[in-house]
């Protein structure tokens, strides 16, 4: 298990600074970026389960967390451009990279346009773009994914308490092993103000262009152009725990027949929360530790 205590530093961007989750250790180094509206803190359960020794970095990316005000221009390219500095800056050599959903993403991006940074890829429920639904603009297509995780960035919470049970109406967090201590500190951390006026740190134009970018048409393709080794973990259900997963499986299939360097798991009894916080950290934990040291 992961042993190293966490610290928080900084990268110097040209706009201000970026904050970055530190877990020291003197074995591999590994990049871990979260998802669409999220923080660092959506993999310190995955971190848990790490074996000791990784030298694990996991930033708060532009406009989340505590790096909330750097602003736009937003987008894959810019994530891209802010990693590699935190690579050059934090880190100076080649580093094994995760990322969980839009992390994925980012992932499939940094893997095709600047593969000298990187040694493998790890994609946790993303990184396949997937065609619009006949009838829906991607906006829509946004809307309708996200749910309450867009719908809380206009809300204000009286205190910590409410927005924890706010986050208890989710259908991926409404069962009783679906909390848990990780979960709590993860949205705790989300929250800035002062009590009765509490609201997300995520600044929702992050999160409206950020979401856009994976369906921009040539991301459909862009994961071929990934020549670095892949391995693919996908939840067994979707965002709000219903059955269809987010990644289709007869999409993931074809990338996977058609890539050979890219390998597929899919954890069974996960959704695309839990896959990270929850029933899957560990088993998540221990596919990136092999897959990083392979």
């Amino acid at each position: 298990m992961m042993q190293a205590q966490k610290r928080l530093v900084q990268v110097e961007l040209e706009d201000g600074p970026l904050s970055v989750a530190h877990w020291p250790g003197d074995g591999p180094n590994l990049l871990l970026v979260h998802g669409i509206s999220a923080s660092h803190m959506a993999w310190a359960e995955v971190v848990a389960h790490l074996p000791a020794g990784f030298n694990v970095y996991a930033p708060d990316l532009r406009g989340r967390g505590a790096s909330n005000g750097l602003s736009g221009p937003f987008g894959l390219g810019r994530h891209v451009d802010d990693l590699s500095q935190l690579i050059d800056q934090l880190i100076g050599a080649p580093v094994a990279f995760a990322g969980h959903s839009l992390g994925a993403y980012i992932g499939v991006q940094f893997g095709a346009t600047r593969p000298d940074k990187l040694t493998r890829i790890v994609l946790v429920d993303g990184g396949i773009a997937l065609p619009l639904p006949a009838g829906l603009v991607p906006e829509q297509l946004l809307e309708k994914t996200l749910g309450p995780a867009l719908a809380r960035l206009e809300l204000e919470f009286p205190d910590r308490a409410a927005y924890r049970a706010f986050w208890r109406e989710h259908p991926a967090f409404n069962r009783t092993e679906a909390w848990n201590s990780f979960v709590e500190a993860y949205f705790d951390y989300d929250l800035i103000g002062e009590e009765p006026h509490l609201r997300s740190r995520v600044a929702e134009a992050a999160v409206r262009t950020d979401g856009l970018d994976p369906m921009r048409p040539e991301m459909v393709t862009m994961i071929d152009k990934v020549k670095l080794p892949m391995l693919l973990l996908t939840a067994e259900r979707g965002l709000l725990d219903q059955p269809e997963p987010l990644m289709r499986r007869s999409a993931v299939q074809a990338k996977v027949t058609a890539i050979d360097h890219l390998d597929w798991r899919e954890l069974e009894g996960t959704n695309h929360y839990s896959i990270t916080l929850g029933n899957g950290a560990a088993r998540t934990a221990a596919a990136i530790a092999s897959f990083a040291q392979t």
